[in-house]
């Protein structure tokens, strides 16, 4: 039977009274690096924690129960049935945000305009050539905020590219460091952290032999955007994006378009 170890991020002494009954905490009550939210304290743990091949891992930050409503009991438990079908599990909010937009990506855009041709600049100094505008993911792949819970190996690829974000980041000034260090509209976060939240679900398309298996999202707490109040639309969206996926069909990609821009234009 494979291991599962799941963490709550504590960043403060709030944060740590707030951790949700069973979860082991992983401690960054230093916040040392802030700007670097989730990534300084998970980058600590999986560069100085040898990772067993036959354990899952999952970290999750303090907001994780309040936006799934799922506990440590509840995580461990779909984990653990599924974990002989599945590599990475995902546990992502906000269901509408993932419908709409054709990924995470072109959903960042709208709230930062810049991210996706800094993104694309970014991975290809690192080999990796993709047009972020094009390519469809839908529940099977969308990672919000690193709610996943992952192999090893995964993980291992995860931090291969974002240790290249991060080095870049920490390493001389240079215009593609500007563009990955900018300021966004959510306080205190630069373009770095939602490029590095999106590698997840970067990783899930674009190298098909990771098995995923996703707790109903649409079960969790939708956007505080209007785009929450369309909930069947976006149920819909979702579905005609996989069916387009496995099929092929334009006619799916042509109604996905469609409900999306009389969503859009409401």
């Amino acid at each position: 039977m494979k291991k599962i170890h799941l963490h709550h991020i504590a960043y403060s002494t709030e944060t740590l009274q707030q951790a949700p009954a069973g979860f082991p905490v992983l401690n960054n009550l230093k916040n040392e690096r802030p700007d670097w939210f989730e990534y300084w304290p998970i980058r600590h743990f999986l560069l100085n924690h040898p990772l067993d091949d036959n354990v899952f891992y999952g970290f999750f930050s303090p907001k994780f129960s309040q936006k799934t409503g799922l506990s440590y009991t509840d995580v461990f438990n779909f984990v653990s049935i599924n974990s002989d079908d599945a590599d990475v599990f995902l546990f992502s909010p906000q269901p509408d945000i993932g419908a709409f937009f054709i990924n995470v990506f072109e959903g960042g855009e709208i709230f930062n305009p810049g991210k996706i041709d800094a993104c694309e600049e970014f991975l290809a100094t690192i080999g990796i050539h993709v047009n972020l505008r094009a390519i469809i993911m839908d529940s099977r792949e969308i990672v919000f905020s690193n709610y996943f819970v992952a192999k090893a190996d995964f993980w291992r690829q995860w931090l291969l590219i974002n240790e290249q974000l991060f080095s870049i980041c920490e390493g001389a000034d240079s215009p593609l460091k500007a563009k990955l260090t900018q300021a966004t509209n959510y306080p205190n976060a630069q373009r770095k952290i939602f490029i590095m939240e999106g590698i997840a679900s970067l990783i899930l398309t674009m190298q098909k032999k990771w098995r995923t298996k996703t707790k109903d999202p649409f079960e969790f707490a939708w956007s505080a955007t209007k785009l929450g109040q369309f909930r069947q639309e976006a149920i819909v969206c979702d579905a005609l994006k996989m069916a387009f996926k496995e099929q092929g069909f334009s006619e799916y990609i042509d109604a996905y378009s469609h409900i999306r821009n009389t969503v859009f234009n409401s």
